[in-house]
């Protein structure tokens, strides 16, 4: 919550003194608010397992709030984070494919919507989710599949079948958006570092250092989000069977590591925002 909020504030104060922020300015502003409210979700999503857990099992008001504000924020970050990956490939990477070319020119003025349009979509993807939640809760895996040769005639309902898979639509999409225009831009930098290591200017040791820590960085963003990923769609498939709760205390740790890796990532491989934290932290310490 520290690194996002540091990361919001940080933007919101550089854009009132200059009254404009760049394309990746507003996906930053726009990731870190979002994610300092999952965060805060996740908090209380703890608090309520830990301390609460008799009166979350009785208020389905409260338990369809948590779930609506989960499934909102995190999906939403999901997204944000989706697009400034896309932005980070199509301003560095370097190819000549006409598509690609004019990709390069044309998404920086399309953000603005991008990150509109993407509200607009997860409200609506959030309330069709949460309303599937409540068949969710009907379908215990245990019940419905046979465990041995006289059950066979027990068959899971269609509704059952089906509504696992909605769980893993709202993040499908951003996820291979993401895993494309990751490998796409770990392609250009890998190749490009090779064309320095064998250059014979005196500076292109610092410049395949440089290029070494932004693979290392999108490295390891791409390892978070996949874990990510995948952990949400393992507590999506177990959702209803009785090895749930180890499942969901996974996925819960998983996906938090995620926001907060890649926030402190952020700040790392963004010399602005880098500068500043080193510039606060020296001001904590005095």
């Amino acid at each position: 919550m520290v690194a996002n909020g540091f990361i919001t504030i940080f933007n919101c104060i550089d854009w009132f003194r200059s009254r404009k922020l760049t394309p990746g300015d507003m996906i930053l502003s726009c990731l870190g608010l979002f994610r300092f409210a999952f965060h805060a979700v996740l908090m209380l999503f703890a608090m309520f397992d830990l301390f609460f857990m008799d009166t979350l099992k009785s208020s389905h008001i409260l338990q369809a709030a948590l779930s609506v504000s989960w499934v909102f924020s995190n999906t939403t970050n999901l997204w944000f984070a989706t697009w400034l990956s896309v932005l980070y490939c199509v301003k560095i990477a370097t190819f000549t494919h006409p598509l690609f070319l004019q990709m390069k020119r044309r998404f920086p003025e399309l953000v603005p919507r991008l990150l509109l349009g993407t509200v607009v979509f997860t409200s609506v993807l959030t309330v069709v989710t949460n309303t599937s939640d409540r068949i969710m809760h009907t379908c215990n895996l245990y019940q419905l599949f046979p465990s041995n040769s006289s059950d066979l005639e027990i068959k899971m309902p269609d509704s059952c079948k089906y509504i696992f898979f909605l769980y893993a639509i709202p993040n499908y999409f951003p996820f291979m958006i993401f895993l494309a225009s990751s490998i796409l831009l770990l392609t250009s930098l890998w190749r490009h570092k090779n064309l320095l290591q064998n250059s014979t200017i005196g500076t292109s040791d610092l410049n395949t250092e440089a290029h070494l820590n932004a693979i290392k960085a999108l490295a390891s963003f791409s390892i978070l989000f996949v874990s990510s990923f995948l952990a949400e769609i393992l507590e999506a498939i177990m959702r209803g069977t009785e090895s749930n709760t180890w499942t969901s205390i996974i996925s819960f740790c998983v996906v938090a590591a995620y926001s907060s890796g890649h926030a402190i990532i952020l700040i790392l491989i963004n010399p602005k925002l880098k500068q500043e934290s080193i510039r606060l932290l020296h001001q904590l310490k005095c």
